[in-house]
């Protein structure tokens, strides 16, 4: 994993990834904890952790943005080139943690591992740490179970949902306790280009649904993998709504990147690593 330091004042440690609402003075570097407060709230925001195809009426456009991709009917092992794929996470250029993707195809259906990992260093010592890990199980593209656990620094939630065939309805149960929602409700992970016919997520950090609105903005060359020399072409698509954010996917439906604007203003982005192995790099 790479790591980045950040410069400031020495006593720096007190970092939850919340607001604080305490007063100023007792803190060493209000600075310093403004900025990453500020990023982590945005982070959960964006929740770069899954989203999947199953289309239903309640809450679908009526086309897909990414016609040459099959959105409704998707082998990710075969769309991705294999079980895995990865991203780094970047902040101003950055990097300062990674997010994996994992498939794994078994008797019960498609199991989908999504791991996030930031750490973030002062002096040589850890300052902050993220760490994110969602296991979902889906059978004909459709979400049957997830499990996601977030530990924020120490401050540990968690989000389980399953799907309930005798009400054909979803049922997550979150920090503020039990919803449903409806059966094909997509979770925040972004793999899946179905997700972008959506207008209903499910946001895997606050366990709510989020009402969205995605457009397309149009075909882009963007960076990928290392060393920032290498370019794809991509598709620019556009969250607002309840959650505001960017995902790039290519001609094929494959997600390559992600970007959002942390509160102090700072650009956040996950760069695709493994796309340049599958994906024909323009010089």
């Amino acid at each position: 994993m790479d790591y980045v330091t950040i410069t400031t004042a020495p006593g720096a440690k007190t970092m939850k990834g919340r607001i604080d609402h305490s007063d100023p003075t007792s803190q060493k570097s209000p600075s310093f904890l403004a900025i990453w407060q500020r990023f982590f709230v945005i982070l959960a925001m964006a929740s770069v952790l899954p989203g999947f195809c199953f289309f239903t009426a309640a809450h679908a456009a009526t086309s897909s943005p990414l016609p040459a991709a099959a959105c409704t009917d998707i082998n990710p092992v075969e769309l991705y080139g294999g079980t895995e794929w990865n991203f780094q996470i970047r902040r101003e250029g950055s990097p300062v943690g990674t997010h994996k993707l994992q498939f794994h195809a078994g008797k019960d259906g498609l199991q989908v591992i999504a791991e996030s990992k930031i750490e973030i260093s002062f002096l040589g010592f850890s300052a902050y740490r993220f760490d994110y890990r969602s296991e979902s199980l889906w059978q004909n593209n459709q979400l049957m179970k997830l499990a996601v656990h977030v530990n924020d620094d120490g401050e540990k939630t968690s989000l389980t949902a399953r799907y309930d065939k005798k009400t054909n309805m979803l049922v997550a149960t979150g920090p503020d306790g039990e919803i449903t929602l409806p059966a094909g409700t997509f979770p925040t992970n972004h793999w899946h280009c179905g997700v972008l016919a959506q207008t209903l997520v499910l946001n895997t950090i606050t366990g709510q649904p989020n009402n969205v609105s995605i457009r397309n903005l149009g075909v882009e060359k963007i960076v990928a993998g290392n060393g920032g020399t290498n370019h794809i072409f991509a598709t620019h698509m556009q969250y607002d709504g309840e959650l505001r954010t960017d995902a790039w996917y290519d001609a094929n439906g494959r997600w390559v990147r992600l970007a959002f604007k942390a509160r102090d203003g700072s650009q956040i982005v996950y760069r695709c690593l493994t796309c340049t192995q599958i994906t024909k790099a323009l010089q």
